[in-house]
């Protein structure tokens, strides 16, 4: 034993000396000399009042509400990272009980909310269930979230009410291992609740939809229950809340826009019209119907037991 031991330090030393770096398992976890602290902060476009804001390069999960249960983690990481060296990691697995999420408090009686934030899936889950991005909560219940489901890799926008949930894509496929900016903006208001979606600088949703609440106050990220694995990168989120005359909807993408090169008054679904010819069937009632700024095929259901809250 002692031998081996002797080996492995004089491997190591090798390295250090040849600056080569040590083998290791596993996501990298951010240390102190990884993260750049020093980083400039965000810059908030949004109306409101700032509930979280991060690059994560401080190296913590400060501002975040964090919870976590079998053998789901959430951490800092520089394994992958949109700006910056690090950004937070959830890792959940296929085993009973694993849950990692991030969580954000809104201003109580919020009846406005953006939602911004850049999002790498490096690993998704089993079929028949999804990866959470952002998911937005009522006295407990959630109400209104956008998630890439697996096997499909389609991105969903689900809506619930009394009725049930009313699912709507978003695009067809989101590939793994990419980085992706989603922007959300909603104004709680029941069966007239407003909401834009913009994909990648894009506006892919403007509408009214129906959900059973008129004010918000939690805003998740990552998964609501066990069966959700995935390693999950999120990096340069940006959470507002208020209870002020909401901006308009549709409107226009608040600064720092995304692609300079896009445009981002183009409400029709970025170009593309087979993406409502090859939907799944439109809904038949509710307010997504007669939405004039529609931009995907709708179908309404009753909640499934693979995505029910734990």
């Amino acid at each position: 034993m002692n031998r081996v031991v002797k080996l492995c330090l004089a491997g190591s030393l090798v390295l250090a000396i040849l600056g080569l770096p040590a083998l290791s398992l596993g996501p990298e976890t951010a240390g102190a000399q990884a993260c750049v602290p020093s980083t400039a902060a965000l810059t908030d476009p949004y109306p409101g009042i700032q509930a979280a804001a991060s690059s994560f390069e401080a190296g913590t999960l400060d501002g975040f509400g964090v919870s976590t249960a079998g053998t789901g983690n959430a951490s800092v990481s520089t394994g992958l990272s949109r700006s910056g060296n690090c950004a937070a990691l959830l890792h959940t697995t296929a085993g009973p009980g694993s849950i990692a999420r991030l969580t954000v408090g809104l201003t109580p009686g919020t009846t406005e909310a953006y939602a911004d934030g850049w999002f790498n899936i490096a690993a998704e889950g089993m079929a028949g269930n999804n990866v959470p991005y952002f998911r937005f909560f009522a006295a407990g219940v959630r109400v209104l979230d956008v998630f890439r489901q697996n096997v499909s890799h389609e991105l969903v926008l689900r809506t619930s009410s009394p009725a049930g949930f009313t699912y709507t894509t978003l695009r067809r496929d989101v590939p793994s291992d990419s980085w992706h900016r989603l922007v959300m903006h909603v104004v709680p208001n029941g069966s007239g609740t407003q909401v834009q979606i913009w994909w990648d600088g894009r506006s892919v949703y403007a509408g009214t939809v129906s959900i059973s609440a008129t004010t918000l106050d939690t805003l998740q990220l990552g998964s609501e229950h066990d069966q959700q694995m995935a390693d999950i990168y999120i990096d340069d989120v940006i959470v507002n809340s208020g209870m002020g005359t909401p901006a308009p909807v549709p409107g226009p993408l608040p600064e720092p826009k995304g692609d300079p090169s896009k445009r981002l008054d183009d409400f029709r679904g970025d170009g593309q019209p087979g993406l409502l010819a090859a939907g799944t069937a439109a809904s038949a009632t509710g307010p997504n119907r007669t939405a004039p700024n529609r931009t995907a095929a709708t179908r309404t259901a009753r909640p499934a037991s693979a995505d029910i809250p734990a």
